[in-house]
């Protein structure tokens, strides 16, 4: 792994947002000088990226002009290869052990992790050993909750305690068994026997609530926060608040939507009412008066009980992959929720003896990758035109970048058995469409801008100044 800022494009990144950030409040070389105070040249030498951008001349910007620091540094790379491999002995090596309540409870051990994706992947141990499957036992140590997401895993006899809204529950849980749960959400977790091997891969992942959403809303406020919040259900309630929440912002009416929607009056009240769902027909008419995609007015669905979904590995659906003859992979779904779509937990019995080329697995999603059982894996993949490969043992994981092709196959005469957690990224749906939607050559202008947004000496191609 890379020293933090030692990859050798990130002066470029840093450059290259800096020059993006002065086309967007429109200053040039000169004004950009004068305001900072800089030397004649100065700016654009910081601008291509042939004098460095020191955390002093940051501050001065931000000072100056209403940017964040955060708006001008770029992430950090720590996987320039594609794929990042964390190795058990890795994992041994973090390992430390956490008391709650005046005894040892739990042993951590860090997982593959990277500084391009949310997840804060961790093997822990269960050290506290119960003999029920009582909630309120005294043995049992509560968290506060967390803010991350969490998806867990759970290997041999465990107990997993989850709190809902009054009530405290136990579910005894056993290998293959997965759950899926909400941010601060109380939970906690013991064996049930010492006599085996009791732990659990709590991957917890940030999704969308990490990055620019949560420093907006801190300065925003709780007040602010709190209106914000959509309903996740029941599906009326929800509906109701996005079309309330449009009409809003566009200052419209009940009664002028309806008449640009063609739908009566009462219909429309009645929506906003939360006392009916929008058919079909009525979503198109109400999105076209809106003028936003229906996906807009579509609220997300949720299965959560008590804040959790538990997927229990015996009623999990399973098939072959890819269809066929000779199909590479066993797949089961575990845990996980319509309220985040783009997360998807897998359990795979890798069959493939060899690598394939027919058989490359590639997802818009961030992957998280951990070997289980006592069969290892063979990881090929192909990454800016070279192709690497690497055996993963048992008890090694790894971070796959999206857009990687990878191909796994067996290393061993047994099925690898491997948890995958693939997870959306910061670039969500919103973000894919917008890049399909700017004009030709908009796409590498937007990840490494390199000019002014105009010629001060000359006019546009097509003869007019812009």
């Amino acid at each position: 792994m890379l020293p933090i800022g030692s990859e050798p494009d990130y002066r470029h990144r840093m450059s290259s947002l800096l020059r993006a950030a002065a086309n967007d409040l429109k200053r040039d070389d000169a004004s950009a000088d004068a305001e900072l105070g800089l030397p004649s040249g100065t700016f654009a030498r910081l601008a291509s990226g042939e004098e460095p951008l020191g955390g002093e001349l940051l501050r001065r910007i931000c000072a100056a002009w209403p940017l964040n620091e955060r708006d001008l540094l770029p992430v950090h790379d720590d996987c320039p290869r594609g794929v990042l491999v964390h190795r058990q002995a890795d994992s041994l090596a973090s390992a430390r052990v956490l008391a709650r309540g005046g005894r040892p409870y739990y042993e951590y051990r860090d997982t593959a992790m990277s500084r391009l994706a949310t997840y804060r992947p961790e093997w822990i141990r269960m050290l506290q050993v119960v003999s029920d499957d009582e909630p309120d036992n005294p043995a049992v140590q509560w968290n506060e909750g967390h803010l991350l997401y969490q998806f867990t895993y759970f290997v041999g006899p465990v107990n997993y305690y989850y709190r809902g809204p009054g009530t405290s529950r136990c579910a005894a849980m056993s290998t293959g068994d997965s759950v899926w749960g909400v941010p601060f959400a109380p939970h906690s977790f013991t064996a049930r026997s010492d006599a085996e091997p009791a732990f659990i891969l709590a991957l917890t992942y940030g999704g969308d609530l990490l990055g620019d959403a949560q420093r907006e809303l801190a300065v925003l406020g709780a007040r602010a926060a709190r209106e914000l919040a959509l309903p996740a259900g029941p599906a009326m309630s929800a509906q109701a608040a996005l079309l309330r929440s449009f009409m809003r912002a566009r200052m419209l009416t009940p009664a002028q939507l309806a008449g640009d929607a063609k739908m009566s009056a009462e219909r429309v009240a009645q929506l906003c009412a939360a006392a009916d769902l929008a058919r079909e027909d009525e979503m198109h008419a109400l999105a076209r008066a809106l003028g936003v995609s229906r996906r807009e007015l579509l609220a997300p669905e949720t299965h959560i009980e008590h804040g959790v979904r538990l997927q229990r590995r015996a009623k999990a659906p399973s098939w072959d992959f890819p269809d066929g003859d000779g199909c590479s992979h066993r797949v089961t779904r575990l845990a996980g929720d319509p309220l985040h779509p783009h997360t998807t937990a897998l359990e795979l019995d890798v069959r493939a003896p060899e690598f394939r080329e027919d058989r490359v697995l590639t997802t818009y999603q961030h992957q998280y990758l951990y070997v289980l059982g006592d069969a290892a894996l063979e990881l090929g993949w192909r990454h800016c035109g070279e192709r690497y490969a690497a055996r993963l043992d048992p008890g090694d994981s790894g971070y796959i970048r999206p857009q990687v092709p990878v191909a796994l196959s067996r290393g061993d005469r047994e099925p690898a058995r491997v948890l995958l957690l693939r997870i959306g990224g910061a670039a969500g749906t919103d973000a894919r469409f917008a890049l399909s939607a700017m004009a030709e050559g908009g796409i590498d202008r937007y990840l490494d801008e390199d000019r002014m947004w105009y010629r001060a000496s000359s006019r546009t191609s097509e003869g007019a100044p812009s």
